[in-house]
Parts: structure tokens; C-alpha cells; sequence
């Protein structure tokens, strides 16, 4: 009997497939689960569009965009500016397609609230918990990464796993604009800290990739009082936003967990640049072959970053 894949396992085979220029055999494997996670079912959609449109099967792509709108889902027309997409994106049928999922969005957009979720780790000894808030990247939900940030409610923190009020599709959301993250990110820790006991002096502000660098804007900015950030994965798409926030920034250290494969690369050391430029001190350790995702031992990173950034400044 073969083993039910996870969603994280599916989204790496079928990723190897994709770069491999594979794409049949991506679609089938992405086909063979997509029962399994039906909770994914935005997602999974998403991609049989894209893997569909690279086989050049556009009458399909066509039946399973209406397939997915009728039942219920939609996306943002900028998803739709995906490449894979460009067999399909003049087709007059297609553009319809896009059109109605717009509408969908926009309807959806307006009634946006706040979510999140708790991961309470075992009473402290002295009555107040130390508070990792945990910022999901681009295309994800306050689900993502769960099983990554859960290190450390295993290690005593409280973990604050936010959702952004941006959505991008009827499952996944973003941190485009800056300002209006700052004021979700500063209403979930203001909830959470009327609800428990938060110790002031360790509340660190973590994220994956947009999410990371939406976790160093909000560190920078004062607009939540963190002693520190941890980056995995950095991405902001607009590093000089940070220079005005970095100019003020005061007793506050940061730690990147940074692969040499990672496509945002260049990114993280431009945030990097700027950190050095305004004396804000950083670590970071260097995985060669790790791309844009978390370390297998993020147990090991988590440990370290925290050492690092609760280190008393000399």
C-alpha cells in the first residue's frame, strides 16, 4: 500500500517535477492527491491550472478554472500573472474566467477580519510567557508552517500565529501593503496580550519569506515593542522601505536562517546592508543547499536565534 503523501511532501515532488520541465508527470502526481487535501483545494487548483496550461491543454484549464469558481473558490487577477499561464491568458474565455474571480475577490475583500491562532505551550514557573509571533509568507495563512514555529511552544513560548487581512485568493493571503499589516500585526499583539500573561522583555516577531521581511518592518518600526527578529527565507520586495525605520531603530537584534539556493538571496543581503549601515546587530547561519524553505533542523536555527537575540548588547 503506498503511503499518503503530506502537502508538504506533494508540493516537493511535484516542485522537482516542475523545475525538471516534468510537467505531465507533475500534474498527474498533483491529480493522483488532490483528494487528500481538499482543505488545499485553492492551491491545488491553482497549480492543474498552471501544469495544464504548460501541457498545452487549454480546453481543460478552461473546465477547471469554471470548475473551481462554481465551487467557490477565486483568486486575485494579479495570481493570474503567473507565466505558466501565458498559453491560455489571451484567450477570450480565460479572460472572462478572470474577470468573475476578480469580482469574487473584490466581494470577499471588503469583509476581511482577523484570524489567528494560539499554540500555548505549559504554564511558565513565574506566570508570564515569553511570545513568538509567527508571520506567514506570501500565498500562505495563519496555518503555514505550523509544524516549523511549533519548536517553540515546545520550548515554552507562546506562539502567536497571525493572518494577514489581505487576501489573495479564497485561502491565502499576503503582506503587499506594509501599513495596513503593521496595524493587524499591532491588534493581534495587543489581543494576546490582554488575554495572557506576556513577559515584555521576550517577544520576538518571526516570519518566512514576505512574511520575514513583514516581521523586520514591524520590528524596525516600534509599532510592536519586540526584542528581536528571526528571518527564514527573507523577502521584502522594497528593501529601502526599511531605511527610514532602520534609522531609529533602537536595542534591537535580528538572526537570518538563509540558504544558499534561495532565490531571494540578493534580497536578504540587501536587508542585510541596511541592518550594517544603522549598527543593528544580526546574526546568521548559512545552509548551501538549502532553497526557500526551512531548514530540516529548524530545532538547532530556533535555538540559536534565540541565544542570539536575547544575549545581553555589549
Amino acid at each position: 500500500m503506498k503511503n499518503i503523501l503530506s502537502i508538504r511532501e506533494l508540493t516537493d515532488e511535484m516542485m522537482i517535477l516542475y523545475t525538471e520541465g516534468k510537467y505531465s508527470d507533475a500534474l498527474e502526481l498533483v491529480e493522483q492527491n488532490a483528494n487528500n487535501f481538499l482543505e488545499e483545494a485553492t492551491r491545488i487548483t491553482f497549480w492543474k491550472l498552471c501544469l495544464l496550461s504548460l501541457c498545452g491543454r487549454a480546453d481543460d484549464v478552461l473546465s477547471v478554472f469554471q470548475q473551481g469558481l462554481d465551487s467557490g473558490l477565486w483568486w486575485s487577477a494579479v495570481q493570474f500573472q503567473d507565466t505558466d499561464l501565458d498559453s491560455v491568458r489571451d484567450l477570450p474565455e480565460f479572460k472572462r474566467l478572470v474577470v468573475v474571480s476578480q469580482e469574487k475577490y473584490e466581494q470577499v475583500r471588503e469583509h476581511i477580519k482577523q484570524d489567528h491562532a494560539i499554540l500555548l505551550p505549559e504554564a511558565p514557573t513565574y506566570g508570564r510567557y515569553p511570545l513568538l509571533v509567527a508571520v506567514h509568507g506570501r500565498n500562505g495563512n495563519k496555518h503555514s508552517h505550523t509544524e516549523h514555529w511549533d519548536v517553540a511552544r515546545r520550548k515554552g513560548w507562546l506562539v502567536l500565529l497571525v493572518q494577514s487581512t489581505q487576501p489573495l485568493t479564497s485561502n491565502s493571503y499576503c503582506w503587499d501593503d506594509p501599513t495596513q499589516g503593521l496595524s493587524d500585526l499591532h491588534s493581534y499583539c495587543e489581543r494576546v496580550s490582554h488575554q495572557y500573561l506576556i513577559d515584555p522583555e521576550r517577544i520576538i516577531v518571526a516570519g518566512f519569506s514576505q512574511g520575514s521581511g513583514m516581521a523586520i518592518y514591524a520590528a524596525l518600526s516600534g509599532t510592536i515593542r519586540v526584542r528581536g527578529f528571526i528571518g527564514v527565507g527573507t523577502f521584502i520586495d522594497r528593501p529601502e522601505l526599511l531605511v527610514p525605520l532602520a534609522k531609529q531603530a533602537q536595542s534591537l537584534r535580528g538572526y537570518f536562517v538563509i540558504g544558499e539556493k534561495d532565490h531571494t538571496l540578493d534580497k536578504t543581503r540587501e536587508i542585510q546592508k541596511i541592518l550594517k549601515e544603522n549598527n543593528i546587530q544580526f546574526g546568521e547561519e548559512v545552509h548551501p543547499d538549502l532553497a526557500h524553505e526551512f531548514p530540516a533542523d529548524f530545532n538547532t536555527s530556533f535555538d540559536k536565534a534565540i541565544k542570539f537575540i536575547l544575549e545581553k548588547q555589549k
